[in-house]
């Protein structure tokens, strides 16, 4: 695990104990407050040792690839002239239908915008 992460998590919740605001705790450590308050939420919840072993697996977790590569780029813009230029639901519909592959109608719009 990073090891700066683990000092700016604990750092945090330190701070966070002894009243100083969340907003301020950012700032002071240069993360976004969001991020802070999700570490907050967590070690509240889990504790602070628990907490860190969660941050540390999730850190080392297989990440899933995107889901509009090439290959789903291609079937896109198949279906979108083989259908004489559908929307995009009716894309959604085809895609699941023929290659049993959800792709979401917004991501399927920036992906025909981009050609």
């Amino acid at each position: 695990m990073d090891m700066l992460n683990v000092s700016l998590i604990t750092l945090t919740w330190e701070l966070y104990t002894h009243g100083v605001l969340q907003l301020r705790i950012a700032g002071d450590i240069g993360k976004n407050r969001d991020t802070i308050r999700l570490w907050i939420k967590g070690i509240k919840k889990y504790g602070l040792m628990e907490f860190l072993d969660r941050y540390e697996l999730a850190k080392s977790g297989h990440r899933t690839p995107r889901k509009a590569n090439p290959i789903v780029k291609n079937w896109i813009y198949q279906i979108r002239e083989r259908e004489e230029y559908c929307c995009g639901q009716k894309i959604q519909y085809f895609l699941e239908r023929e290659h049993e592959l959800h792709l979401s109608v917004p991501k399927i719009y920036q992906v025909l915008a981009e050609k």
